[in-house]
C-alpha cells in the first residue's frame, strides 16, 4: 500500500482547502532534511506547491486553527490499525510522560515540571510541556512498535483543595461541591489524564485493553478510574511492582461463616525474600525480549496486593547474584512468558519518544497559542503513526541500513528513508498544478526526497 493512499484517507477528514496543506505538513515531517518548523517545511515545499491556492498565510495560519477534527481523524487512524491493533486477544496501550524544555515565557502550557532524566551538573527542574501519551503496542514484521495515538499536555495543579469533615457549622451542599471538585481536580493529574486517554481508545476499539506501564502508573487510582467507565470492555494493568509493596494471600474460603468475607489473607514476607523463595521453583524459556528470543528464568505467583486492592499474577525475573525483577498483572488469563513479553514491548513508547521529539521534530515547535501547540504535537504524533501503519501494510520489512549482529529488527530511520524514496517518484503535490509546471516539479521532487533518504 502507497504512503499517499494512506495519507489521502486520513485527509479526507479535514476539510478540502486544507488538505494539500494538511498532507505537506504530515510529509515534511517525515521526510524533511531540516527542523520540523512550520516554517522549514514551507520553505522547502513551496516549489512543488506553485500554481496551487496555497499561500504562505494560509500555510502559517493552519496550526492555529480550531477547527480541525482530531477525533474524527484518530477514528480513521483507528479503522486503518483495527485489523493489526489486536495482540493475543487484547489492545495493548503503553502508557507514559515526556518532558521537553522550551524557551521563552509566553508559550501557552508550559510549566515547571521534575526531570527525573536529567544528567550530573543539570538542574532536575525543567520549564516547558509535560506530555502523557498513550500509544498502542503491535507486532510489524516480527519487532515491536509503539503507535501514539492519544495525549494531552499537562500542568501542575496550584492549590490543593483542602478536605473538611461534616460539622454543624458546614452545610452538606458545600461539602458535596467541594468533594466534586476534588474529583475534577484528579481528572486534571497525570492519572486522570491517563485514565481518559485509555478510555477514549477503548471507545475507539472496543477491544479488551491491557495497559502496560511502569510502577508509577501501575496504582489503584487508575485501575479504579478505568474500571469505573461503564459500557466498555474489561481493562487490566501490567506493570512492574514496587519493591515496597505489600502482598497477601489468598483470604480463607470460611463457608457457613457469619459477616463480610476476608478480602486479605496472610500477610507475605518482604519481596526479596518471596523472590529467594521462588529461585528454587524457576524455570527457563525462550522469550522474544529486546528485539531477540533470550533465554528468561523466572517464577511466579497469585496473591492479594493491598496497593491495587484486589487479586494479582506476579512473576519474578531472576538475575544472577540474586538479583530479581519483579512484575505484577491484574490479568490472571496472562501466562508469565507473554507478561515477560509485553512489559519489554513497554520500552518501544521509549525510544518512540526520542524518535517523536528528535526525528519527527515535535520539540521544534515555535508556536506561541494554545490551539497552534496542540495542533503541532498532534500532527507529529500523527505523522508517526501514519509511518507505522505504512511499514505494517507492506509486503516485507524495509531493509536496515546499519544492521546489528544477532538481530534483524529495521529502525524508525529505515521508514523515513523507504517512505522518501516512494514520495520522490509520486505525483503527490501537483493538484492543480499547470502542465507547464509539472515537469519542473518532478525535477523537484527528486532533489527533496533524494536529500531526505
Amino acid at each position: 500500500m502507497k504512503f499517499t493512499q494512506i495519507l489521502d484517507q486520513v485527509a479526507e477528514a479535514v476539510p478540502t482547502y486544507r488538505r494539500l496543506i494538511f498532507s505537506t505538513i504530515v510529509v515534511g515531517l517525515l521526510t524533511g532534511k531540516g527542523r520540523g518548523t512550520v516554517a522549514g517545511i514551507f520553505r522547502e515545499f513551496s516549489g512543488l506547491m506553485a500554481g496551487t491556492v496555497v499561500t504562505r498565510k494560509r500555510f502559517y495560519m493552519f496550526l492555529n486553527s480550531k477547527l480541525i477534527n482530531w477525533t474524527r481523524i484518530w477514528a480513521r487512524v483507528a479503522d486503518m490499525v483495527r485489523d493489526h491493533g489486536a495482540v493475543a486477544g487484547r489492545l495493548l496501550v503503553a502508557l507514559d510522560d515526556t518532558t521537553y524544555g522550551k524557551s521563552g515565557r509566553k508559550i501557552d502550557g508550559c510549566d515547571t515540571h521534575f526531570d527525573h532524566s536529567s544528567k550530573m551538573n543539570v538542574s532536575r527542574w525543567l520549564f516547558g510541556h509535560c506530555r502523557v501519551v498513550a500509544g498502542l503496542l503491535t507486532q510489524c514484521h516480527g519487532r515491536w512498535a509503539c503507535l501514539p495515538m492519544a495525549q494531552q499536555n499537562f500542568v501542575r495543579l496550584k492549590e490543593p483543595v483542602k478536605k473538611e469533615k461534616i460539622h454543624e457549622g458546614l452545610q452538606r451542599k458545600t461539602v458535596r461541591r467541594r468533594k466534586r471538585e476534588r474529583r475534577d481536580r484528579w481528572k486534571n493529574t497525570k492519572c486522570g489524564i491517563a485514565a481518559a486517554l485509555v478510555n477514549g481508545l477503548r471507545r475507539l476499539f472496543h477491544l479488551p485493553v491491557l495497559v502496560v506501564c511502569d510502577s508509577w502508573f501501575g496504582n489503584h487510582a487508575l485501575l479504579k478510574a478505568l474500571r469505573q467507565a461503564g459500557g466498555l470492555p474489561d481493562v487490566n494493568i501490567l506493570s512492574r511492582l514496587r519493591v515496597s509493596c505489600v502482598l497477601h494471600q489468598l483470604p480463607p474460603v470460611a463457608p457457613g461463616k457469619r459477616g463480610r468475607p476476608r478480602t486479605y489473607g496472610k500477610r507475605l514476607p518482604k519481596l526479596e525474600e518471596l523472590a529467594a523463595g521462588h529461585r528454587n521453583r524457576a524455570r527457563t524459556a525462550r522469550i522474544h525480549v529486546y528485539g531477540r528470543m533470550r533465554a528468561c528464568t523466572f517464577s511466579e505467583m497469585i496473591g492479594v496486593s493491598k496497593a491495587l486492592k484486589c487479586v494479582v499474577k506476579v512473576v519474578f525475573i531472576h538475575r544472577s547474584n540474586d538479583r530479581f525483577f519483579p512484575l505484577v498483572t491484574t490479568d490472571l488469563d496472562l501466562t508469565a512468558e507473554q507478561m515477560v513479553e509485553f512489559y519489554s514491548a513497554r520500552w518501544k513508547i521509549e525510544s518512540g519518544f526520542k524518535e517523536l521529539k528528535h526525528e519527527v521534530g515535535a520539540i521544534d515547535s515555535q508556536c506561541r497559542k494554545a490551539d497552534a501547540v496542540e495542533n503541532h504535537f498532534n500532527i507529529c504524533c500523527l505523522a508517526m503513526t501514519l509511518a507505522w501503519i505504512y511499514a505494517i501494510k507492506q509486503e516485507k520489512a524495509p531493509d536496515r541500513r546499519h544492521p546489528k549482529p544477532g538481530s534483524t529488527a529495521f529502525a524508525f530511520a529505515d521508514i523515513r528513508r523507504k517512505l522518501a524514496a516512494e514520495l520522490g517518484q509520486a505525483p503527490h503535490f501537483q493538484w492543480g498544478c499547470p502542465e507547464t509546471v509539472k515537469r519542473a516539479a518532478k525535477l523537484m521532487r527528486a532533489a527533496i526526497f533524494g536529500r531526505a533518504a
